[in-house]
């Protein structure tokens, strides 16, 4: 446990920016149903995915915090069943930052988290709502029926805690901040994330949630994209792996190594555009995310330090 401690550590101190930032983010939005039992509410920081199940309601993420009450307005609107169980895709706080909300308000919600997310005694983020009462390392089902929710972890991606969640009955799967905005993933690297080694766990995902009959797939902020999206994002990264074991090889920097292999590859104009997405503006554009994307898997390849970069990354040395 004191690797994680270690890394919950970083996780707030290198995040202390992204709070500041994420506190401009936009309001949640209306809920929004995306299946029989299953809707998700955007805004206030990472997509809130709600299930009803038969004897209360699950939340996948709970937002920056403050957002406890909206949340649960929401929710009144399609059901007045009982919130029972919190699911935490990763420990970062806009994705868990309104967990204390629901369990000061019941102590009988159960709170699931990755071992790798559980975070420090006294961290800032430390409370009642984040220390959890399910845990587990790499897979583990909960529920029966219909109700089955089964949470997956693959090894390290955007962090080392990330938790991918698919639901059988409705055919989905919720990504967390592996896959986030339609663009390239932001890598925690001091908690673990890695561009090389989410690639192996994507693998693994697409082959696991392709036996499930998934066919639809929830962001950690924005939208619900379909399979073929998902397939699209997973070859992305793998690019950006491979990309970047081109350019070492080849001596080029990363601006050199998207000049060369993605500034004309139509197949991935997703992930180059230079305008900013409504609504997500703290994210930056998609072609910067790709960029940084390339400056992290480079340093990764050479075996160097790679620091956490919530934004452009650094110019290219001379």
């Amino acid at each position: 446990m004191k690797r994680f401690v270690m890394v919950w550590g970083l996780v707030v101190a290198g995040l202390g920016s992204n709070v500041a930032l994420t506190q401009g983010l936009p309001p949640p939005e209306p809920i929004e149903k995306v299946g029989d039992n299953l809707y998700k509410i955007f805004g206030g920081g990472g997509n809130t995915t709600v299930f009803v199940r038969e004897n209360g309601v699950v939340l996948i993420d709970t937002k920056m915090p403050g957002n406890g009450e909206a949340i649960l307005a929401e929710v009144r609107k399609v059901t007045d069943k009982p919130v029972t169980l919190i699911i935490n895709t990763h420990a970062h706080p806009d994705h868990l930052g309104s967990n204390a909300f629901f369990v000061d308000a019941d102590p009988a919600v159960d709170v699931a988290m990755h071992v790798n997310a559980v975070p420090e005694e006294g961290s800032p983020f430390y409370n009642a709502g984040t220390v959890p009462t399910i845990t587990y390392d790499s897979m583990i089902s909960l529920g029966k029926g219909a109700d089955t929710l089964v949470l997956h972890n693959f090894g390290p991606a955007h962090t080392t805690g990330d938790t991918y969640v698919i639901i059988p009955a409705e055919k989905a799967l919720v990504m967390g901040d592996v896959m986030a905005w339609e663009m390239g993933p932001l890598f925690d690297t001091p908690s673990g994330g890695s561009v090389r080694a989410m690639a192996e766990s994507l693998d693994e995902l697409v082959a696991v949630a392709s036996a499930a009959g998934v066919d639809k797939v929830i962001e950690g902020h924005g939208k619900v994209i379909d399979w073929d999206g998902f397939l699209g994002y997973v070859a992305y990264i793998h690019k950006i792996a491979d990309v970047a074991e081109r350019a070492v090889a080849e001596g080029l920097n990363y601006v050199e190594a998207y000049e060369r292999y993605f500034a004309d590859d139509s197949s991935f104009e997703a992930y180059l555009g230079e305008e900013l997405k409504k609504g997500l503006e703290y994210g930056g554009t998609p072609k910067s995310r790709t960029l940084n994307n390339l400056y992290v898997a480079i340093k990764e390849v050479k075996g160097e330090p790679v620091p956490l970069i919530m934004g452009a990354p650094p110019p290219p040395e001379e």
